[in-house]
């Protein structure tokens, strides 16, 4: 439960460009220096990137290292951050887990029935539920990695 309330605290400080650098440090499987995040984020100057930097250092989510990298030391789930999931290094919508549910449930009941004799109407129930499930997640899922950023 304290979890929570920090992360509620937490959520007025990890916005803009701090989100986009701690969304961009959540992405890298290394540590990440201050021009590596200037250049990957398109930051004007690596002083803009360092206040960055120090903000989420003072949030304590990342720590600095005796190089004078960065390395990620805690995950939170505030503002966008809520609807992804850590996948393989990848930050993805939680909605396209269920998008290839439903459009391999959609290929993989279109490939049955055609060797199995159904009836138009069962045929059409099916087919139905599975495109209708696939368009409305793989249109969440798109609407979700747009909105990472805002």
């Amino acid at each position: 439960m304290s979890s929570t309330k920090d992360e509620r605290n937490l959520e007025p400080e990890l916005r803009g460009n701090t989100l986009r650098v701690y969304w961009y440090m959540l992405s890298q499987n290394s540590s990440v220096g201050v021009r590596e995040v200037q250049r990957a984020i398109s930051m004007s100057s690596p002083s803009v990137a360092s206040h960055h930097l120090a903000k989420l250092e003072s949030l304590e989510l990342i720590e600095k290292k005796s190089d004078n990298t960065y390395e990620l030391k805690k995950l939170v789930k505030v503002g966008v951050l809520q609807n992804f999931i850590a996948f393989r290094g990848v930050l993805l919508p939680r909605y396209s887990f269920v998008a290839i549910f439903f459009s391999v449930y959609t290929l993989a009941y279109f490939i049955m029935t055609l060797n199995i004799p159904l009836g138009l109407f069962d045929r059409y129930i099916g087919l139905g539920v599975g495109i209708i499930g696939a368009i409305f997640a793989w249109f969440e899922t798109y609407r979700l990695w747009k909105l990472k950023f805002a």
